[in-house]
């Protein structure tokens, strides 16, 4: 009896195996895909560089639809995720001050408390739940903005405006309310972290001649281009530089060797844009020459 039921699970063990083996060779039809179809409230990312550095928001958009928004589906005094489905989410790639204000670089929360008369502005370091949790261990920075009436807006909207190479306004805009704030930069910490060859220490340097910024450290940037490659194009900049601080005997000094070392350069390799730099820089010499 047991070598009888031995042979029968053997056999139901070989057919189980053959049967796997059969299985395995029929085409087997693809998983079903996951449905997705559009929200109502579409998903949105807007990015935008200061300066050197780098802000991006994501946000889904909710439409008016005809609704009363404020003290209505949006009740006063009440946390609102700034957004719809997910959090609406800030990255800053560094370090910045939010209406005077210091936040590490990384990525947060935003949320608001709108009111009639002052809205509470929240940076929440909290970033994994879902839009409408929040817990206020977690805020990072808080401060007041006053809102304004604008133009009606029928999706909610992040834009920047008032670009500087330092600084940007955020502004929220929805129905027609929006709310604004200044997001400042340390351009200059990246541009000293960034200077490396002559030709990035000479641009710095006449980023902040251009500017009008950092002058005293584009002086340091400037001589350490000199000392690592004194050409035509360092000497430009270090002479303008010291235009610009009101030492004129230096400055001409320093742009007639400057000239002599572009008319000394092979005439032929030089693009018209160098010349005309050149001229202009002549030009600008010979003024100094005037006015000393």
């Amino acid at each position: 009896m047991k070598q009888r039921l031995m042979v029968l699970g053997l056999c139901l063990l070989a057919l189980l195996v053959v049967s796997q083996d059969v299985l395995a060779q029929i085409p087997q039809s693809p998983p079903l895909p996951t449905l997705r179809v559009p929200r109502l409230s579409q998903g949105a990312k807007v990015t935008q560089v200061i300066g050197l550095s780098e802000v991006t928001i994501f946000y889904h958009r909710p439409g008016v639809k005809g609704r009363e928004i404020w003290g209505g589906l949006l009740p006063y005094g009440e946390i609102w995720r700034a957004g719809a489905n997910e959090p609406t989410l800030f990255t800053f790639s560094d370090e910045v001050t939010i209406e005077g204000k210091r936040l590490p670089g990384g990525t947060y929360r935003f949320l608001v408390i709108p009111s009639q008369k002052e809205w509470t502005v929240i940076f929440n370091s909290e970033v994994r739940n879902w839009g409408t949790i929040y817990d206020a261990k977690y805020d990072t920075l808080k401060f007041a903005v006053t809102p304004e009436a604008g133009p009606h807006e029928e999706w909610l909207s992040y834009s920047f405006t008032d670009m500087t190479p330092f600084s940007a306004t955020v502004v929220l805009a929805w129905e027609k309310v929006r709310i604004h704030f200044k997001i400042e930069v340390n351009t200059l910490a990246k541009l000293q972290s960034s200077v490396g060859t002559w030709q990035v220490m000479n641009a710095a340097a006449r980023f902040a001649l251009d500017n009008d910024k950092y002058l005293d450290e584009a002086m340091g940037w400037i001589e350490r281009a000199i000392a690592v490659d004194k050409n035509g194009n360092t000497l430009r900049t270090k002479a303008e530089l010291l235009a610009k601080s009101g030492k004129k005997q230096e400055a001409i000094a320093a742009g007639e060797e400057a000239l002599k070392m572009f008319k000394a350069m092979d005439q032929s390799r030089i693009s018209q844009f160098l010349k005309s730099q050149i001229a202009a820089f002549e030009k600008l010499v010979s003024e100094w020459k005037m006015k000393k």
